[in-house]
């Protein structure tokens, strides 16, 4: 991976975050995480229900422990915390091949924090009681999931704020895939946008550095 200059990330109050990189120079190709095997083939999108979410990933748990591979990060999930990421997919897109994936997504998130790359991570952006008392790291990956690729990203949020500033716990709050907007064609007279996958079918291999530039548009701003 090429150097990259330090990145300033922008709060909404004007604050001026620096951000911290992970050191990846030792990966040359990022490996995209084939899903082969579909937990849900078959289902009608609106048939996948919470508790099957619940089921494949937390196994009848209230709180599972998942590790990272390349930074040995371990990342606690809570049913709380699983709620939380599986919310926005029940409410819209109910039927849609986004909400079915990303259902999918949510059921493997074992092995694609395993296999994810850490990406920067920084201080707590949107609390200002936490600004210092919590680190948030970003992890990433290309995925390939039901004939799409796609990067997907992963945070993971670190309390340092407790037992003399030893780390409280790791909680997994947000992962889903990245996605664009396409707008119609400039002579259409509907200006309606609609929202796709973000695939590369034409790509083979991925970079680091193409991680951490979807990962830097995905958190926020330059500054």
């Amino acid at each position: 991976m090429e150097r990259i200059e330090p990145l300033k990330l922008t709060r909404k109050d004007g604050k001026v975050v620096d951000v911290t990189y992970y050191n990846n120079f030792d990966i040359d190709n990022v490996e995209i995480l084939d899903i082969k095997k579909l937990k849900f083939e078959g289902i009608k999108t609106k048939d996948i229900k919470k508790s099957q979410i619940h089921q494949e990933v937390l196994k009848g748990e209230d709180k599972i422990l998942l590790q990272n591979n390349k930074s040995k990060i371990v990342a606690s999930l809570s049913k709380r915390h699983l709620n939380k990421i599986i919310s926005t997919v029940f409410t819209r897109d109910i039927e849609s091949r986004r909400a079915y994936l990303k259902k999918e997504l949510i059921s493997n998130v074992d092995v694609i924090f395993y296999s994810a790359i850490p990406i920067l991570k920084h201080p707590e952006l949107k609390k200002q009681a936490l600004y210092h008392n919590q680190i948030v790291h970003r992890f990433a990956l290309p995925l390939k999931i039901g004939g799409f690729v796609f990067f997907a990203m992963i945070t993971v949020k670190e309390r340092i704020d407790y037992q003399e500033m030893s780390i409280d716990e790791f909680s997994i709050y947000d992962l889903y895939s990245q996605v664009q907007e396409n707008e119609k064609s400039p002579d259409s007279s509907s200006k309606v946008s609609s929202r796709t996958f973000l695939s590369h079918y034409q790509v083979i291999t991925y970079s680091v550095t193409d991680l951490v530039e979807f990962v830097n548009l995905n958190i926020t701003k330059y500054q």
